[in-house]
């Protein structure tokens, strides 16, 4: 049974409501969800120090806190970033292979104003990363006026600093 986005198996929500003398009340509404798709996304770093200088720099100018650091109990290293409900993770790979970049995948970091798109790609520039495609600058397309600014880490990852243009309709 699926109540809101939350599954219950029909005999537990049934009997977490029924009364001492025997009928249904109504129950209440499932506990309400945080909004959002992801509960974090993560990705492999080879040199888990130089993406530390790397991210707490880029993430900074999005007003992102530094790195908390974590050694997992494999005693690898992950780093967490955490904003707004948010989490941003980076570890070195469990499986001790080379960390490579998603042939096809992009992570789009959302901005503020096309300055601080600027200043998301001078600093990744900055600290080891590459811009990749276009310079920064406005795009027109199907999804309305972006600003964007498309960089890779140091470990090839592709990174996005997007600004919705309001336009005004």
């Amino acid at each position: 049974m699926t109540r809101g986005r939350i599954r219950y198996h029909p005999a537990v929500w049934s009997q977490a409501f029924r009364t001492p003398s025997g009928p249904w009340r109504s129950p209440p509404h499932p506990p309400k969800e945080k909004k959002g798709m992801f509960s974090h996304v993560m990705i492999g770093a080879n040199d888990i120090e130089r993406a530390q200088r790397f991210y707490n720099a880029v993430l900074g100018t999005l007003g992102i806190p530094e790195a908390t650091r974590n050694t997992a109990a494999t005693g690898h290293v992950r780093l967490f970033y955490r904003h707004d409900g948010n989490t941003f993770c980076i570890t070195q790979p469990i499986n001790d292979k080379a960390a490579t970049a998603a042939n096809g995948g992009t992570i789009g970091f959302r901005c503020v104003s096309p300055e601080q798109v600027q200043a998301f790609h001078d600093t990744a520039i900055a600290h080891g990363g590459t811009t990749i495609e276009d310079p920064p600058g406005l795009r027109q397309g199907p999804a309305g006026a972006l600003y964007l600014a498309y960089v890779r880490d140091p470990d090839g990852n592709k990174l996005c600093a997007l600004h919705r243009v309001k336009t005004g309709r």
